[in-house]
């Protein structure tokens, strides 16, 4: 028996975007493996991805399209025929009696895939549809960095080698971007800021843990240490910066003996930490994007991103500020033109509160994404769902919490059903991903699916008929990548010997690092709910994904809540025991954990389970900066379950 080897990309949403390999015999994938030709991911996989043929052949795959009129009522199968007759009816019907803004698509990046993405957008055009923001994930640090730096760019992988001072702030890199730990693991010191004590945490040569998004503070505090001590870079401010006076005002306005009160960081590890990012240089602070889905979520990388600048690391290889490098040329195939009317946009952590607020959406179109599950106020999200007068339509590989709740599912192809093209938001290396087997059963891929909805609805326009190798081609245009060269390995998009501001020319409007003075707004006290709640990433899935595969959830089979022992004294709720934890939005059932890795009136559960979760507690308003998801200034009582 012949067996083929079908180089294919990571398709989740994840920074370090693996090559893989899947191992093909007689049509079959026998296993999925990281491709060692890859520069950065060099080949191997997390723990979430290894056994992806688990995901392929999966025994709860949906294969054929499934129906329903009443929500209440059991799917039936259908043909994909019926399928999209059903969808275009739907959309006809709507639009002439709403308008196509009452058709809001809903979709994040379960997979990452550019033809997935984005194929979608010249249907949405055609029909005039609402659409949604990007909201749910990384918004807040994205507008901070792009008004300071004005791109969303910082030190590259590859040279990582020249970091002398590694600092993982709001990161776990060994749960969400390990290919980072393996490449820094060797940095020593090795520093990590994180009000939860994680697996990076606990491996680190300093620790930090500040009280939950006093982290302006506890960086304007190093601030003031580098002026105080002459280790700021003032020639580099000088020549490089704006705004650097009204910094340094702020800066002298707050003693190191308040820092340290307010953070909860003693002075002398504050004096420690400082010392050593400012001795040891390249040095280099990796930003989390867990950190700033806080109320203050721009004002925090804001900060740190202006610590670098004073410490002269930005545009050094090896140092700086890195929150992404998330600058991802593509040729547009929207098809702007079909639109006729400006679109109604939609901030997509609110979709609970737009959906039972009015009915002018009457069709939700969710694919790449589970909003029963991961967007924010759970309950409210549930509860616009089960609108009767709602039309839902889900495209997934599996019946997520989203497809339970749907009118119409179909059946969606994984990664090694369909072609694609893929970038990081980490690394520089583009890939082509190629269909290593047919589609299983009737799943059909994103592109495919918007295309036949648009036949189905009798729309003429050649970009409805393309391939998925033609869309992919179409990606291309103008950004001097090879689809050939792309199909057979990944591809820099950058010089690699080049790092970000290496010239010290930053495309903001005055040419320079536009500084913000940094601030500390701390979340409203909420005087009903004592415990601050926070819901960090888990290494075993990838948000709601992989809940359903045995060995994944063999890691997360626990609902757990950490929260600290005087904590469970106080409540009387002992190591093991179910706790009830609720707020005004809603409650979930978990199991107590008693640990110190949480402050006191600090509780954690990891992110993100099927069914109730913590969501159901969590706030869906938006944070100071990009509209962005506020998951952890999430305030909680407890109490002893049942």
């Amino acid at each position: 028996m012949v067996e083929k080897i079908v180089k294919s990309v990571c398709p989740k949403d994840c920074p370090d975007s693996c090559g893989m390999l899947s191992y093909v015999e007689d049509g079959r994938i026998t296993r999925v493996v990281g491709d060692p030709a890859h520069p950065i991911t060099q080949g191997f996989l997390c723990g979430r991805y290894q056994h992806y043929e688990e995901v392929i052949y999966h025994t709860e795959r949906i294969l054929h399209p499934l129906y329903r009129s009443d929500k209440s009522a059991e799917f039936q199968r259908i043909s994909w025929n019926e399928a999209l007759q059903i969808l275009a009816g739907k959309f006809h019907e709507i639009i002439a009696e709403h308008g196509g803004a009452a058709i809001l698509p809903y979709h994040y990046l379960a997979n990452m895939g550019f033809v997935s993405s984005r194929s979608g957008d010249r249907l949405w055009n055609k029909l005039n549809t609402s659409r949604v923001g990007l909201e749910i994930c990384a918004m807040a640090g994205a507008e901070a960095v792009i008004r300071i730096f004005g791109a969303i760019r910082g030190t590259e992988p590859q040279h990582l080698d020249k970091t002398r001072c590694y600092v993982a702030w709001g990161k776990n890199p060994k749960a969400t971007n390990l290919h980072s730990h393996v490449l820094t693991k060797d940095i020593h010191p090795n520093i990590v800021v994180d009000p939860y004590r994680s697996e990076s945490a606990k491996s680190a040569d300093l620790y930090i843990q500040p009280r939950p998004a006093t982290d302006p503070v506890l960086a304007m505090a190093l601030m003031r240490i580098l002026i105080d001590r002459g280790w700021a870079d003032l020639d580099f401010l000088a020549a490089h910066t704006t705004g650097f006076d009204a910094v340094r005002a702020r800066i002298m306005q707050t003693s190191l003996t308040e820092a340290s009160s307010i953070c909860d960081v003693p002075r002398a590890r504050m004096e420690e930490f400082a010392e050593l990012y400012a001795c040891n240089t390249p040095s280099l602070i990796h930003i989390g994007v867990g950190l700033q889905r806080n109320s203050n979520g721009g004002e925090m990388v804001a900060a740190l991103a202006t610590l670098a600048a004073i410490a002269g690391q930005v545009g050094v290889p090896g140092g700086g500020a890195l929150y992404a490098n998330f600058d991802w040329p593509m040729g547009d195939i929207s098809e702007p033109s079909l639109r006729s009317e400006d679109a109604n946009f939609y901030n997509m952590i609110k979709l609970g509160q737009f959906l039972t607020e009015d009915d002018a959406i009457r069709a939700l179109y969710v694919f790449n994404s589970n909003p029963a599950a991961t967007a924010p106020n759970q309950n409210k999200v549930y509860a616009g769902l089960a609108r009767h007068d709602l039309f839902v339509a889900v495209h997934d590989i599996f019946m997520s919490d989203t497809a339970q709740r749907a009118n119409l599912v179909l059946p969606a192809c994984t990664q090694s059903e369909q072609w694609d093209v893929h970038r990081s938001y980490w690394h520089d290396y583009a890939q082509i991903n190629r269909p290593a087997i047919a589609p299983i059963g009737e799943a059909r891929p994103n592109h495919w699916v918007f295309g036949h909805i648009a036949q189905a609805m009798g729309f003429e326009e050649s970009c409805f008929r393309e391939t998925e190798e033609e869309t992919l081609r179409g990606l291309l245009v103008g950004t001097e990548l090879d689809f050939d060269a792309l199909a057979a390995g990944p591809l820099p998009c950058q010089p690699v010997e080049q790092t970000s501001f290496s010239e010290r020319r930053f495309p903001t409007p005055s040419g320079k690092l536009e500084l913000i003075t940094p601030s500390y707004t701390p979340a409203a006290v909420d005087g009903d709910h004592r415990y601050r709640f926070i819901t960090p990433k888990s290494r075993h899935l990838q948000s709601s994904q992989l809940f359903n595969v045995a060995r994944k959830q063999a890691g997360v089979r626990e609902p757990i809540l950490y929260l600290h022992p005087e904590d469970g004294a106080l409540e009387g709720i002992a190591d093991g025991a179910p706790v009830r934890v609720w707020n005004s939005r809603g409650e979930v059932a978990l199991v107590a954990r008693l640990s110190t890795d949480v402050q006191p009136g600090l509780v954690a559960s990891y992110m993100v389970r099927w069914g109730p979760n913590a969501n159901a507690t969590t706030p869906d308003t938006p944070a100071d900066m990009g509209g962005n998801s506020t998951f952890h200034t999430n305030f909680v009582s407890l109490e002893p379950g049942t």
